[in-house]
């Protein structure tokens, strides 16, 4: 009776580090299109860049000035501006990239708890507009996933 049948693949160990690399390669192009795409989508008027000012940044008191706070009289600023348009930056996490605005009344402004006064005054959620440039980021995920195809020979 025979004890059996070995089959030993050589050269493996060459063909799961060449998986290694490229996984590496996949994971910074994918890093890369993700921050590229939200660049496009942050350089929106109503995100990063602030949309035209309104009544309520100009007297009578109480008025809001962008970048320093609300004055509330002659003299009295709260100070309490965040700066929110210079407040965004972008995380690159496995295979992609995340928008954070770490301005305490940023979920007030682009997030899903946006008040239709913010609305109104032409701030946009970040989701929405991410959906309004769908294939603006489709084109560039495209553009780095042929890259990748070209840079790893397949």
């Amino acid at each position: 009776m025979a004890d059996g049948v070995r089959i030993e693949v050589r050269g493996l160990d060459k063909l799961v580090a060449k998986f290694d690399q490229f996984r590496e390669q996949i994971n910074k192009s994918l890093q890369s299109a993700a921050k590229e795409s939200l660049t496009e989508v942050l350089d929106t008027q109503g995100l990063r860049k602030y949309p035209p000012e309104t009544d309520a940044n100009r007297p009578p008191y109480p008025y809001y000035e962008r970048g320093r706070g609300t004055w509330t009289g002659p003299g009295y600023n709260t100070g309490s501006s965040e700066r929110y348009g210079t407040r965004w930056y972008e995380s690159v996490i496995p295979y992609g990239a995340k928008a954070v605005n770490n301005a305490s009344y940023a979920p007030y402004l682009a997030g899903e708890e946006q008040s239709s006064r913010m609305a109104e005054k032409g701030w946009r959620k970040l989701g929405d507009v991410a959906e309004e440039k769908r294939g603006t980021i489709k084109k560039i995920f495209d553009g780095w996933i042929d890259r990748l195809v070209k840079n790893i020979g397949l």
